[in-house]
């Protein structure tokens, strides 16, 4: 796999950043007008979402900052311990970001309507 960096973008979603890296894979750039973070490393990623910018997306690295500072979920990826998230393709990348930026607004939503 190349170590390129890619554009992420989509404009329904106001989503706008690049992927880079291997080992780990990363990425970085904003919804809307809010910061975001992935990593992708071992056989797992997170994302995270900062509506806060004073606070670094980079350190919301837990379900309780997530809520408290914006938006985080994490999962595994691939076999328990492998290495597939550290080499995850970039299409791959992109799709998992744009499906948590997708719950992200879903979850924005369904708070204004509470």
């Amino acid at each position: 796999m190349k170590n390129s960096d890619q554009t992420i973008n989509h404009l329904a979603l106001k989503l706008n950043g690049k992927i880079y890296g291997l080992a780990p894979v990363q990425a970085e750039g904003t919804i809307d007008t809010n910061q975001f973070y992935f990593r992708a490393k071992y056989d797992e990623w997170s994302f995270a979402i900062s509506e806060n910018p004073e606070f670094d997306p980079v350190d919301i690295q837990n379900i309780e900052n997530g809520i408290k500072y914006g938006f985080y979920k994490e999962s595994e990826y691939g076999k328990k311990g492998s290495y597939s998230a550290s080499y995850m393709d970039r299409a791959e990348t992109e799709k998992i970001i744009i499906e948590c930026c997708k719950e992200y607004q879903e979850m924005k939503k369904a708070n204004k309507r509470n």
